[in-house]
């Protein structure tokens, strides 16, 4: 009967971890802000760039500020820039 007593309790813990799993997005619904510069592909300049980051899987959810617009935290474009896998590396100002 002792052989047996680790099964529920294996089975409890595999259900508590899935339920956090699944439900992680809701339980930790947090964001944060986290400061990106880069080359907008879609304007075609540098840009400098606040994102709000999900606290869960650190997935970009919406652009809190963007250095075209002014002032920065009026962003009126369709923010296509949260799809991006790979931010471009910004080109340097070249001065002659």
């Amino acid at each position: 009967m002792w052989l047996l007593m680790p099964v529920p309790i294996f089975v409890a813990v595999t259900a508590v971890l899935l339920g956090v799993l699944v439900g992680g997005r809701r339980l930790f619904p947090g964001t944060f802000t986290v400061k990106r510069a880069f080359r907008c592909p879609f304007r075609d300049t540098n840009v400098n760039v606040d994102f709000k980051e999900a606290v869960w899987d650190d997935s970009l959810v919406d652009v809190t500020a963007c250095s075209v617009f002014s002032p920065p935290q009026d962003v009126r474009c369709e923010k296509s820039c949260l799809m991006l896998g790979k931010f471009p590396v910004p080109k340097e100002v070249t001065t002659t």
